[in-house]
């Protein structure tokens, strides 16, 4: 983007000399003759004709004004400048400075530049924010690291492209939530691992010779990626490690997941084709309960449980569904041994009273089974 300067040409020589000559009054009662044949209003016709020149060449910034910004900004005066800066903005990552002085080489090498042009990338170099100072500097940055972790790999790959087999694809990041926690900023993150579902051969047939009725179950594959995770929480580590100042303290660590199970059973009409909405169906809720999902498909926040009542609306929404004759919502949650011993509850788990644990969620939603039963049948 760029921005607008303002028009500081905006006043003619006559509008200048009458509102001098206008002003004259409230500073003296002895002026009288404002004529232009007196020498005061001679004087004043001058300072006007100065001001009228001023205005236009403060109105005319040339471009090279804007160039010569952009190296202030950069500390370079030439793009092959050695700084300290700049070897530093080489070892820890600083894609923004990189760019930017991108830009200024490409100006050394005779392309023509527009003022909006140079506007824009300075702009966006200034409002990138460098050192992760508040909780969205962090979640920006922690999401920058993928700059890296791409460079990194493409190296990797030069390194080994003798080999027969190619190195393994990364880990990157896909969303990052920070939080403030115990005087420190926690950054969860969540990385592109691919979950994999199936639909078991039981119970999807548990119906197939019924004319009226289906029912069909997915559910999460378990899929060990711990070793990549634990690869990609470092990396992102590495990438802020520099860009949080002393006394401060930033902790990466893994987005919590907490599993969620939906069953539930739905009455269509008789002319609804039952495949047809129990596609519509899942995936609508599939896509609803992913950590990127949520209302509006915005995601969801980090500790914001899904609500059964806007499950319960959403299923009743796709086409084909008349009624909702069952429907049963729970999630599990993930206990942290350690910390639950630190709070010395530990002790108090055993001595709940029978009946249904009350359910805890943590962190983003990661459905692990949804089981669907549909039929026809009149209630």
């Amino acid at each position: 983007m760029s921005f607008e300067l303002p028009d500081l040409d905006t006043k003619t020589y006559d509008q200048l000399v009458a509102e001098l000559i206008r002003a004259i009054p409230r500073y003296t009662t002895l002026w009288t003759d404002y004529n232009d044949t007196d020498p005061g209003i001679t004087l004043v016709q001058l300072l006007g004709w100065l001001d009228e020149s001023l205005l236009y060449q403060a109105n005319r910034i040339p471009t090279l004004t804007d160039e010569n910004f952009l190296r202030w900004v950069l500390g370079l005066a030439f793009s092959t400048n050695d700084t300290d800066y700049s070897r530093a903005a080489t070892t820890d990552y600083d894609y923004d400075f990189q760019a930017l002085r991108g830009t200024l080489a490409t100006i050394e090498q005779g392309r023509a530049a527009t003022k909006a042009s140079l506007q824009r990338d300075v702009l966006l170099y200034l409002q990138r924010p460098y050192l992760a100072l508040t909780l969205p500097n962090v979640e920006l940055l922690a999401q920058q690291t993928n700059l890296m972790i791409e460079a990194q790999y493409e190296q990797q790959q030069d390194a080994e492209k003798n080999h027969l087999s190619p190195p393994p694809a990364p880990l990157y990041v896909q969303r990052a939530y920070a939080q403030a926690r115990d005087e420190a900023i926690v950054a969860y993150v969540l990385s592109n691992a691919q979950w994999q579902y199936q639909y078991p051969r039981y119970p999807n047939a548990e119906y197939d010779n019924s004319a009226d009725t289906t029912r069909r179950v997915l559910l999460l594959q378990p899929v060990d990626n711990s070793a990549l995770e634990q690869t990609l929480l470092k990396q992102v580590g590495v990438y802020l490690q520099p860009r949080v100042l002393a006394g401060n303290a930033v902790r990466v660590e893994a987005a919590e997941l907490t599993e969620i199970d939906l069953k539930m059973t739905i009455r269509c009409t008789r002319s609804t084709a039952i495949a047809a909405t129990l596609d519509a169906l899942f995936t609508l809720l599939y896509s609803y309960l992913l950590p990127t999902g949520g209302p509006g498909g915005t995601g969801w926040a980090y500790g914001h449980a899904p609500s059964a009542d806007e499950l319960k609306h959403l299923v009743l929404g796709v086409p084909g569904v008349d009624a909702l004759d069952a429907f049963d919502y729970t999630f599990y949650p993930t206990i942290v041994l350690a910390e639950m011993a630190e709070l010395g509850a530990n002790t108090l788990l055993a001595a709940l009273p029978g009946g249904n644990t009350a359910m805890l969620y943590g962190g983003l939603p990661q459905l692990r089974c949804l089981d669907v039963t549909a039929t026809t049948q009149p209630a």
